[in-house]
């Protein structure tokens, strides 16, 4: 059967259920309304929601069907007059719990998630979490048989690397691949970043209130499976930094492709990510955005600590715009995994899926608890541990004055996935991620002697 497209509607006396099913046999058709559930079937769509409230099945019930665009419009009156029903827009929260498979030593367990947890806590403390990888680092997924396959995606397999360990392993690959010299050249010749840095944010003037979800996104919602997460708080804890970890790289791939996205987006996000590419996590928000501030010097093509403050304080505006406009990023996340290179799609399945689910059913003030520590961090380059002041005070030194004066940046960072070389007449490498998109023809940027002064 087909979940059919559906939104939920409400004022103070009725809520309204559409459906659009373009495709159905109306002789077939079976409405049944039971205090808290309704249910639609005709043939071939079913659907099955677990309201809020309870609904009333009485006279002043309204039924139409709209033949030019095969749409259901159902309206029933609440039980509790003026009663409020909350987020109705998470629709996937009203869908019947489906059968989800959990993998445990190699088993499969199925697991049928209870319509009566939708509000529960979390275990405490005291609960032994045993740290795996994926959202929540919670493991579970069957990922183990495959995950080899995807080493051009991930710096450790984490069947191998115990979780104490990778962060000491991330830390050693950031100070090697750290460039001394890209990152010089872009405080030189900083025209294109500054270009970049006085770009307008498109969701600086949105307000939270403004934020709905478009039929596209409703189609993907309903697709998902309605979960619970009965997460220990230190689970929690991790699933809120890695989440400000990974929204960080989504901001950084925004505003330095000009929040137009590129065929290496799906490239820059999961390299600034640690989460993604060490399944690594973090003790505080601090440590998260640290972490990206490093991984965004060192990895994309942009190394600037002007543009990573810039990228934060997109992070923060987007953070105060509520949980459905961090669910439309994270949508739109998934389709750039999903339509991406190298099998980036898998990264859906062990973090964006259940990040989607999680932040519909969430506990809002532990959330928002996260984001006011996040928007009172202050980062400076002390905190990166790459030595950028003494890095900035030799620019000074007359000496590196004839060396860098000739030095070109290349146009891709030396870790993406695959170079193409250029006519040897311009003397320059143009190197690209691993997707099979056309190379952007840009410039090779050279640094102005007169900066060094």
């Amino acid at each position: 059967m087909i979940t059919p497209r559906f939104n939920l509607t409400q004022d103070s006396s009725f809520l309204t259920i559409n459906i659009r099913a373009p495709y159905c046999n109306l002789k077939e058709l079976d409405v049944s309304i039971e205090e808290d559930k309704f249910i639609f079937a005709c043939t071939p769509y079913y659907l099955r929601l677990n309201l809020p409230g309870n609904i009333l099945d009485n006279e002043r019930a309204k039924s139409s069907f709209d033949s030019d665009i095969g749409q259901f419009t159902f309206t029933y009156e609440k039980e509790n007059y003026e009663e409020e029903f909350p987020n109705l827009d998470f629709i996937t929260t009203f869908l019947q719990p489906k059968t989800i498979d959990v993998y445990e030593s190699g088993r499969k367990i199925e697991v049928l998630t209870s319509d009566n947890d939708a509000e529960s806590q979390p275990l405490g403390n005291d609960y032994i979490c045993e740290k795996k990888y994926g959202f929540a680092l919670r493991g579970g997924y069957n990922f183990q048989n495959i995950s080899s396959e995807f080493s051009d995606i991930f710096n450790i397999d984490p069947y191998k690397v115990k979780y104490e360990d990778r962060e000491g392993l991330r830390l050693a690959d950031e100070q090697t691949k750290f460039d001394e010299e890209h990152y010089i050249a872009d405080i030189m010749d900083d025209a294109e970043i500054n270009e970049i840095i006085n770009l307008a944010c498109p969701w600086k003037d949105i307000r939270e209130d403004d934020v709905k979800f478009t039929a596209k996104e409703l189609d993907f919602l309903k697709d998902l499976s309605n979960v619970d997460f009965n997460l220990t708080t230190e689970q929690i804890n991790f699933c809120h930094n890695s989440l400000t970890e990974i929204l960080f790289a989504y901001c950084y791939d925004r505003r330095t492709t000009f929040y137009e996205g590129t065929c290496e987006s799906d490239w820059t996000i999961s390299n600034i990510s640690a989460s993604f590419c060490y399944f690594d996590s973090f003790l505080n928000p601090k440590s998260a955005i640290i972490c990206a501030y490093r991984r965004s010097l060192i990895y994309p093509l942009y190394r600037s600590f002007k543009l990573c403050q810039k990228v934060f304080e997109d992070l923060k505006l987007l953070l105060k715009l509520g949980n459905k406009y961090i669910i439309r990023c994270l949508i739109e996340i998934h389709d750039i995994f999903l339509h991406g290179s190298n099998g980036r799609y898998v990264l859906n399945k062990l973090f964006i899926n259940d990040y989607i689910i999680y932040m519909m059913k969430c506990d809002l003030n532990a959330w928002k608890d996260s984001i006011e520590v996040i928007v009172k961090v202050d980062i400076n380059k002390k905190d990166l541990g790459l030595n950028l002041v003494e890095i900035e005070k030799s620019i000074n030194n007359t000496e590196l004055v004839g060396a860098f004066t000739k030095l070109r940046v290349e146009d891709c960072s030396d870790d993406s996935d695959d170079t193409v070389d250029t006519d040897s007449e311009s003397s320059s490498e143009t190197e690209t991620s691993d997707s099979d998109c056309s190379v952007i023809d840009t410039n090779s940027r050279c640094v102005d002697s007169n900066k060094i002064i």
